[in-house]
This record gives C-alpha cells, sequence and structure tokens, in this order.
C-alpha cells in the first residue's frame, strides 16, 4: 500500500528551497509526495522532483474573508481527495486552516511546522496584538488533536507557544532549521581586495533591512572603504515591506549594492567577508546556516533564532536590535581584525559540521514521518 505525504505551504519557493531534500528523502522511504501551494513561478519545478502539485489560493497577507473561505474549501478539497496518511503543514495559514481541517479527515498523523512566530509576534501596535490574540487561539484548536507533532527551529518559539496555546509539551520536537548542503556551501579562503559585507534576505523593515543600510552610510562617513551588498527579493504585499520609493533612494546614493532576487547564494557567501542579519525575530534563518557552512563568520540581532545560529564571540557576533551604530562597530571591529574573522570562519564551519548538515535535519523528519505510520526506519 502506497503511503502518501501531503506538504501544505504558503510558496512553492519556499519548500523547494527549505524542505525539498526532505520531501525527496520520504519519496526514496515509499511515501507519495503532494504538495498544495500556490501556482507561483516555482510550482512547475515540483514535478521535476516527482512531486505531485495540487494549486491552492493561498496568500501570506491577505486577510480577505471571501479569499480565505475559498482557500479553507480548497483545501478540504485536496484534503478529500489526496486522503494523505501524514499532513505536514508549514507556516501560519497551512498550520492553522489544515490543522483545524484535518480532525475531521482521517489520517495517521498531522506535523506542524513553525519556522518562526515571525511579525505578528514582534509588533506591539493594538491591530497586531488583537491579530495575534486571534492567532494564539487558532493555533490552540488547530494543536488539538491526538495524533499531533509540532516542530520549532527555536527554543524561545517552543517556550511562547505552549504558553499560549497549552499544547502538550511531548507533542513537541525541536529540529534546529532546514539543514544545510555542508557540499554546496564550502569553505573557501576569504576573498581578495576590498572587504565585502553581505545580507542576503526579503527587502522588509522586520529583517533588519534600515538598520543594514544606516550602518553603511555611518562606515562610508567614517571613509571605511568596505563594500556593502543586498541581495534578496522585495514583496510589496508584506506588512513591514520597504517603499520602492527608498529602495530607489538607496540606488541613487550608492551606498549599497542591491542585487535582487539571487539563486546562487553559495557563490555570494565565498566572495564575501562578513554576513549580517539584523532582523527582528527568526525561526532559525537558513542564511545564517549556510554562512557557517562557508566559513564566513556573521553579525546578527541578540533576538529569538538569529542567537541560536551562532556561538557568540566564537563564530559570529550578536548586537543589540534595532540599533545601527552598534552593528556598524562591530562590523568596523571585525573588518579590521582579519585574524579573528578567519578564526571565526573556520570556527563556524566546524558549527555547521557538527549541527546543521541537511542530513541530520532530513533524518530527523523522516524519523517523525515513520513513527506516525509505522513505516519500519
Amino acid at each position: 500500500m502506497t503511503l502518501r505525504l501531503l506538504y501544505l505551504v504558503n510558496s512553492s519557493s519556499y519548500f523547494l528551497s527549505h524542505r525539498r531534500e526532505i520531501a525527496i528523502a520520504a519519496r526514496k522511504s515509499g511515501f507519495e509526495i503532494h504538495v498544495a501551494s500556490p501556482s507561483d513561478s516555482e510550482a512547475s519545478n515540483l514535478e521535476d522532483y516527482g512531486f505531485i502539485h495540487h494549486s491552492i489560493p493561498i496568500s501570506r497577507t491577505s486577510m480577505n474573508i471571501y479569499s480565505e473561505l475559498r482557500l479553507i474549501f480548497k483545501i478540504v478539497k485536496v484534503m478529500r481527495e489526496v486522503k494523505p496518511d501524514i499532513s505536514h503543514l508549514i507556516t501560519i495559514k497551512p498550520v492553522v486552516y489544515g490543522g483545524i481541517i484535518s480532525k475531521f479527515i482521517k489520517m495517521s498523523g498531522v506535523i506542524s511546522a513553525i519556522p518562526g512566530l515571525g511579525y505578528t509576534f514582534i509588533n506591539q501596535d493594538i491591530t497586531t496584538k488583537i491579530l495575534r490574540t486571534i492567532i494564539s487561539f487558532l493555533y490552540r484548536l488547530s494543536f488539538s488533536r491526538e495524533s499531533l507533532s509540532v516542530i520549532f527551529q527555536n527554543e524561545d518559539d517552543r517556550r511562547k507557544l505552549i504558553k499560549l496555546t497549552k499544547i502538550d509539551a511531548n507533542k513537541t520536537i525541536l529540529i534546529k532549521g532546514s539543514g544545510v548542503d555542508l557540499d554546496r556551501f564550502s569553505m573557501k579562503p576569504f576573498p581578495q581586495g576590498k572587504p565585502m559585507v553581505t545580507m542576503i534576505s526579503r527587502i522588509q523593515k522586520d529583517k533588519g533591512v534600515l538598520e543594514f543600510v544606516e550602518a553603511a552610510k555611518i562606515l562610508r562617513e567614517k571613509g571605511n572603504k568596505a563594500q556593502f551588498q543586498l541581495a534578496g527579493d522585495h514583496d510589496t504585499n508584506y506588512p513591514s515591506s520597504i517603499s520602492e520609493k527608498e529602495i530607489n533612494l538607496w540606488r541613487e546614493e550608492g551606498i549599497i549594492d542591491l542585487l535582487g532576487y539571487r539563486k546562487d547564494i553559495n557563490f555570494l557567501l565565498e566572495n564575501s567577508h562578513l554576513v549580517i542579519l539584523p532582523s527582528y525575530r527568526e525561526g532559525l534563518p537558513k542564511v545564517l546556516l549556510e554562512a557557517a557552512a562557508s566559513g564566513r563568520p556573521v553579525i546578527t540581532s541578540n533576538v529569538p533564532g538569529c542567537r541560536d545560529a551562532i556561538k557568540e564571540n566564537i563564530t559570529g557576533i550578536l548586537v543589540p536590535v534595532k540599533d545601527p551604530k552598534a552593528l556598524a562597530n562591530k562590523i568596523e571591529f571585525l573588518l579590521d581584525n582579519r585574524d579573528l574573522l578567519k578564526k571565526m570562519g573556520k570556527a563556524a564551519r566546524m558549527l555547521a559540521e557538527k549541527e546543521f548538515s541537511i542530513e541530520k535535519v532530513v533524518n530527523k523528519h523522516l524519523d517523525l514521518y515513520k513513527a506516525f505510520t509505522g513505516l519500519e526506519k
């Protein structure tokens, strides 16, 4: 009998970059892989890996009642058609909607993945607080089935949601990130020439992009010759997205190089001296794992998720959140201490080999799948 594994996710691109290797390994283990995601630019690539794609009209940011009801009915339809043995739900809407719907559809188990609590759990304005209360209630409903495992990427998020949702701690599991391919992201010698400082993320305020740009300005005014580059796509629909006007101003000022969306992250990292992520909150940022595997030190915020990806003062440095001056000072400090930069790079690679290999992450997921289905390990 063929076992069916259904992934429900809000982005085909995210699935391919963060869950592809897990799904490939599950397929090799005997599962038929179904992916329910939007018909975005990467959806057509899913079938190249032997996955069966189901288009769903999901948006990360839409709060339109008609659109959300349409999405819920579509998820119900997909689950009834696929009849999955396991549903693996990833990010807020899939976890909430899929988790509640799965209570009424027979399956062996549900795995809910919380990549990071993100924007809704960062902002303190009244609207976001109300939304956070609603989402916490919906999480509680979606976590109420017996055959459930909830994956967290860092301990802070785990504790917070256990407190908010009253979920049984025994149903939770900590898996640190989505893993990194240690062969693709390998340690190369530091490049010659001007120091290159790199940030790779979506162009959003809560990723700390404004602080990165401001730190670059501070160092430019001090006469520092380092180059700063920012790689990432610009999602204008996201609540904390940077305005097009501000991005154009950065281009005119020439303080940083805007590279746009890039797939050759390994190339960008090996040609960098230092990697920056001044984010406000994360699950466990994949780019920091990739930087570690590439032997590049990082400077990142002292917030959940970011601090879990480094060994402080060994593989990288932590700075206060929303503090561009502190960020600029630490960038200058590391670039002025090349021996320390190289020492941290070597330690970062060792950390990646010990804790962040894709094989370890894949095996932990396979163990979960097999535990629910009784498939031999």
